[in-house]
């Protein structure tokens, strides 16, 4: 089974301008309300550890893997429930540059695995809300932050 959120949004900034923003994990806490924290180093194959929140206050805390660095352009990580067979969740960020030094954020997760029918119960209704939240939040962090 597979089933995927996807989101993407245009921000007025180059794409180094979003991408120092997303990847500055420690200031997080300041602008995202859907990953309260990510701590880890962003280099292919490391572990890292973030705290993501769903509606109604639920705060899960995950660890998954850095798939893909590639600067300015795309940042991918996935974490499994049990096991990659069960369930996998693969967080992506991409970043498309668009004529007048803009750029449009993609961001979205795809799932996979015989338990995401069940999640989906949820993930189907709660997540697009969250993940376009973050886009937003994202969005104004980028343009009202000094270049």
């Amino acid at each position: 089974m597979r089933r995927e959120i996807a989101t993407e949004i245009d921000i007025d900034a180059t794409p180094a301008r979003v991408w120092s923003v997303l990847t500055d994990f420690p200031s997080y806490a300041e602008w995202n309300t859907f990953l309260h924290w990510v701590d880890g180093r962003i280099v292919e194959g490391e572990r890292i550890r973030f705290c993501f929140e769903m509606p109604r206050g639920f705060r899960f805390k995950v660890n998954a893997t850095i798939l893909n660095v590639t600067p300015d352009r795309a940042l991918r990580w996935a974490g499994v429930f049990l096991t990659a067979r069960l369930f996998r969740a693969e967080h992506y960020f991409e970043l498309i540059p668009i004529p007048g030094e803009r750029t449009r954020f993609s961001h979205g997760e795809i799932f996979t695995g015989p338990l995401v029918p069940f999640a989906w119960l949820i993930l189907r209704t709660a997540g697009p809300p969250v993940y376009k939240d973050m886009n937003v939040e994202l969005k104004r962090r980028v343009e009202s932050s000094p270049a």
